[in-house]
C-alpha cells in the first residue's frame, strides 16, 4: 500500500513538472532539492519530508491536496496556476488579457 502511494504520488509530481516543460534538474533547483531526489520520488523509490513537500508546491505552483491526495482545485485550476508560475513575469498581464478576452468569448457563446 505504501508502495503504492508513493508511485501515485510520484506520477502527479511528474505530471506538474512536465506540464510545465521543467526537467528534474530545472525542478530540482527551483524546489532547493538535489535533482536526484527528485528522480527517487517521482519513480515512488523513496518518501519526503514536510519541508521538502512545501518546496516541491511552490516550485511545481501547485497544492499540497493535489500532491498528496490527487484532489484537484475547482476546474483544475492547479495546473493553470502552474502553468502560469513557469512564466517569466513580465508575460503575465498579455495571459490575463488572453484570457479575459477569451472567457468574455465563452459567455457571449453561451447566451
Amino acid at each position: 500500500m505504501k508502495k503504492q502511494l508513493n508511485v501515485e504520488i510520484g506520477g502527479r509530481i511528474r505530471k506538474c513538472r512536465e506540464t510545465l516543460g521543467y526537467s528534474r534538474e530545472t525542478l530540482a533547483e527551483k524546489a532547493e532539492l538535489a535533482s536526484s531526489f527528485i528522480g527517487t520520488i517521482e519513480l515512488g523509490s523513496g518518501s519526503f519530508t514536510a519541508e521538502s513537500l512545501i518546496k516541491l508546491c511552490r516550485a511545481l505552483g501547485t497544492s499540497a491536496d493535489y500532491i498528496l491526495f490527487g484532489t484537484e482545485e475547482k476546474g483544475n485550476l492547479s495546473a493553470i496556476n502552474a502553468m502560469l508560475s513557469g512564466l517569466p513575469p513580465e508575460y503575465i498581464p498579455y495571459v490575463e488579457e488572453l484570457l479575459a478576452a477569451y472567457v468574455k468569448s465563452i459567455r457571449l457563446s453561451d447566451k
